[in-house]
């Protein structure tokens, strides 16, 4: 792991391009109403059960770490919060804005949170395999899930 000398965070390859601002979490909620705090605590309690988390508030973003960043909010807005989780394989669900496809196998799933209760268990399941891929067991685990290449592109081991 690659430590910044500037900010402290911490990355899996040395110079990854970030923000060094790193702000109070509290801060990042100022402008919101108490149920967007409400809800980003309940997407932080599901990830804390799942095992040590890092949580790094910067300029833009409030991003979760496990070994690798899996999971993250945008700059909170005042009713929502826009939220993505890292995996690697596509998922087809209409609580999706987008999915993004990175080389060579991340899918990043787009989704819009505005009450605690969306924090449910079908988020959660995504969530645990985010955490995974945080953890990156996609690299020890032959057996674990990739497709390379957006949407609808054949599954490879």
């Amino acid at each position: 792991m690659w430590r910044c000398p500037t900010c402290g965070q911490t990355f899996v390859t040395r110079g990854m391009p970030h923000s060094c601002e790193v702000l109070d979490l509290d801060d990042h909620f100022s402008g919101s109403e108490p149920n967007v705090r409400a809800t980003f605590d309940a997407l932080l309690e599901v990830v804390r059960r799942l095992g040590p988390v890092t949580v790094n508030p910067t300029k833009s973003r409030i991003s979760l770490q496990a070994r690798m960043r899996f999971a993250a909010v945008e700059r909170p807005r005042r009713r929502h919060l826009n939220a993505h989780l890292v995996l690697t394989r596509p998922i087809a669900s209409p609580r999706f804005t987008r999915v993004e496809f990175l080389a060579p196998y991340y899918h990043v799933h787009h989704l819009r949170l505005q009450a605690p209760e969306e924090v449910d268990e079908e988020l959660s399941d995504w969530l645990a395999e985010a955490y995974e891929v945080g953890l990156q067991r996609h690299v020890t685990d032959p057996a674990w899930t990739k497709v390379r290449g957006p949407a609808g592109a054949p599954r490879s081991p």
